[in-house]
C-alpha cells in the first residue's frame, strides 16, 4: 500500500514537472520576443500592414490591407508579372521604418 502511494505521488510530480516545463516552453519565448523593439526585424510588408490598419486609419490606403491588396495587383498586372513576385519584393527589404520603405520602393 506504501508503495502505491508513492507511485501516485512520483507520477503526479512527474506530470506536474512535464506540465511546468511545458508553460516554460510555450510561454517563455512569449515574453523575450515582447520585450524586444518590435520594428526592428519588420520587413517592409511588415511596416505597410501595421500602419494602414485598420481600414480607415491611414490616407494612403483608405481601404486598409484590401486596398494595399487591390493597387498590388494592379501594378503586378500592368508589368505582366504575378503579384506574388511584389509581394516578394517588398517583404525582402527591411529599411527600419515605413517610410524609409516608402523611400527605397519609390527611389
Amino acid at each position: 500500500m506504501h508503495k502505491q502511494v508513492v507511485s501516485r505521488a512520483s507520477r503526479r510530480f512527474g506530470a506536474l514537472v512535464v506540465l511546468a516545463s511545458l508553460a516554460l516552453v510555450l510561454l517563455g519565448p512569449g515574453q523575450v520576443a515582447l520585450a524586444a523593439d518590435p520594428g526592428s526585424g519588420r520587413s517592409c510588408m511588415g511596416h505597410e500592414a501595421r500602419d494602414i490598419s485598420p481600414p480607415g486609419s491611414n490616407t494612403e490606403f483608405p481601404g486598409g490591407a484590401p486596398g494595399l491588396r487591390k493597387e498590388l495587383g494592379a501594378i503586378a498586372e500592368s508589368l505582366g508579372i504575378p503579384v506574388g513576385r511584389i509581394y516578394a519584393l517588398i517583404a525582402s527589404l527591411h529599411e527600419g521604418s515605413h517610410e524609409a520603405c516608402d523611400e527605397a520602393l519609390e527611389g
